[in-house]
C-alpha cells in the first residue's frame, strides 16, 4: 500500500517491468499529505538529488490552511524526536536537536485561519507542523500537534498541507525541471468553505 506499490502497479498496467528497476525515495511527505513525491531510479540519480536536498538547492514549496492570523515570516528551531512528552518538538538547545528553517508566506485571510504558502529550507520530519502549530498555528486537520491550541478548532477529514511544487537539476543532464502538483478537490473544498464571503 505505499507510494512505490503504487507506481510498480502502474509500471505493470502499461506493460513495463515493474521490479528490474530499483526506486529509491529521495522526497518523501508525511502519510496525511497530499502532493509530490520524488523516486530515483537510479544510484547515481538519486545521489545527486540528494546532495540537491542537502545543499538546499531544491525548491519545495507548500500550501497550508493554518487556525488563527498567521503573518509571514522565518522560523527557525531545532527539532527533537521527543521533547519530553512523547512528540516531536523544538529545543533551544542546538546539540540536541537538528536545524530546521521554514520560510511561510500569509497569502490569503479566511474564516479563522489562513491560506498560506510555505517554503522549506531545511526538510525534517514533520517540519511544517511543528513549526506552525508552536508558533500558535496548527493545521487545519491536524491530529498530533494541535493539543495545545486554545483557539476554535476548525474541521477537517485531511490535513490541510499539499507539496504543491518540486524545482531541481536533472542530476545527469543538468536540466532545470520543475513539477507542479493542483491543489486535490478534498483540499479545495475545505478551502472553499472557509472563503470569507462578502456582504
Amino acid at each position: 500500500g505505499t507510494a512505490m506499490d503504487l507506481v510498480r502497479g502502474a509500471w505493470r498496467r502499461a506493460g513495463k517491468p515493474a521490479t528490474s528497476v530499483p526506486l529509491h525515495v529521495v522526497h518523501r511527505i508525511d502519510r496525511a499529505t497530499s502532493g509530490l513525491l520524488m523516486f530515483a531510479k537510479t544510484k547515481k540519480a538519486e545521489l545527486g538529488l540528494a546532495a540537491q536536498l542537502r545543499a538546499h538547492a531544491m525548491g519545495r514549496r507548500y500550501v497550508c490552511v493554518a487556525h488563527g492570523e498567521v503573518r509571514s515570516q522565518r522560523i527557525e528551531s531545532y527539532l527533537v524526536r521527543d521533547r519530553g512528552d512523547g512528540r516531536r518538538g523544538s529545543t533551544t538547545l542546538r546539540e540536541q536537536g537538528k536545524r530546521a528553517v521554514t520560510h511561510v508566506e500569509a497569502r490569503q485571510a479566511l474564516l479563522h485561519a489562513t491560506l498560506c504558502d510555505v517554503q522549506l529550507e531545511t526538510g525534517k520530519t514533520h517540519q511544517i507542523r511543528i513549526h506552525l502549530s508552536e508558533a500558535g498555528h496548527p493545521l487545519v486537520g491536524e491530529l498530533v500537534y494541535i493539543r495545545d491550541f486554545a483557539g476554535p478548532v476548525l474541521t477537517s477529514a485531511r490535513l490541510m498541507l499539499h507539496a504543491a511544487t518540486l524545482g531541481f537539476e536533472h542530476p545527469v543532464n543538468g536540466a532545470r525541471i520543475e513539477l507542479a502538483s493542483p491543489l486535490p478537490a478534498d483540499f479545495t473544498a475545505v478551502l472553499d468553505r472557509l472563503v470569507p464571503r462578502v456582504r
